[in-house]
């Protein structure tokens, strides 16, 4: 299974500030898979919510969703035949809903090749010159 001795501890930090990042709006399928919830007690494991993807890289992703999981919830994102499982490192409640950011599993990283969202904007290759 993708999660067995993995426990978040990935090679890679989660890094929020990585230069191959990209801005994108795409809904998915987010997918609680830990066994109980403090933040969420009537949330079954297993149960779909349906997010928006904003921002993804090789070894993470922000989403915004209006439920919340709970930091460290382990986590699954589907789209179409895309599959990324991980763990939610970041939880920040808004006007709006919850923003959600989720470090991937070392084995299933993301890249162009295997998944490319809606309206995917590579910000790293922006003008910085003015």
């Amino acid at each position: 299974m993708l999660y067995d001795g993995w426990e978040g501890q990935s090679p890679y930090p989660a890094d929020f500030m990585n230069p191959q990042r990209y801005l994108c709006s795409q809904l998915v399928t987010l997918r609680n898979i830990s066994r109980d919830s403090t933040v969420n007690p009537g949330a079954n494991p297993g149960a779909d919510l349906v997010a928006n993807l904003e921002e993804i890289w090789e070894s993470g992703a922000v989403l915004e969703s209006e439920e919340p999981l709970e930091e460290g919830t382990k986590a699954e994102i589907r789209c179409g035949t895309a599959f990324f499982a991980g763990r939610i490192v970041q939880v920040e409640q808004h006007e709006f809903g919850w923003r959600l950011g989720v470090e991937f599993s070392p084995l299933t990283p993301w890249s162009i090749e295997k998944f490319q969202p809606q309206h995917l904007l590579n910000v790293s290759k922006r003008d910085k010159s003015g």
